[in-house]
């Protein structure tokens, strides 16, 4: 297995613990958890555990079916990222023409 830098497995094992944090506090059992995300017991547990092999669409699942859907933007706002969005900004073009058709 490759090894990972201490920060994403640290960032892992958080993530697990706040998932299991969540659920525990909603008073919902790992079955059915796993059951409404639409997942394996063993793909919740290795979600708890912070696992680093589980699918990003099973975590995303999972904070769904606990009502966490929010937290996805923590995910998707790559936007935040100032280098990427200089990068961005520098590939789009100024000004967009229309495509020539066929003449």
């Amino acid at each position: 297995m490759k090894i990972l830098p201490f920060v994403v497995e640290d960032a892992l094992g958080d993530l697990g613990e706040r998932i299991s944090l969540a659920r525990r506090a909603r008073r919902i059992t790992q079955p059915d958890l796993a059951a409404k995300a639409g997942i394996s017991m063993s793909t919740l547990l290795a979600i708890e555990k912070g696992t680093p092999t589980v699918q990003i669409g099973s975590v995303l699942m999972v904070l769904w079916a606990l009502g966490l859907e929010g937290t996805f933007d923590t995910f998707t706002q790559l936007g935040s990222d100032k280098e990427l969005s200089e990068l961005m900004a520098d590939a789009v073009p100024l000004t967009v023409r229309p495509k020539r058709g066929p003449r």
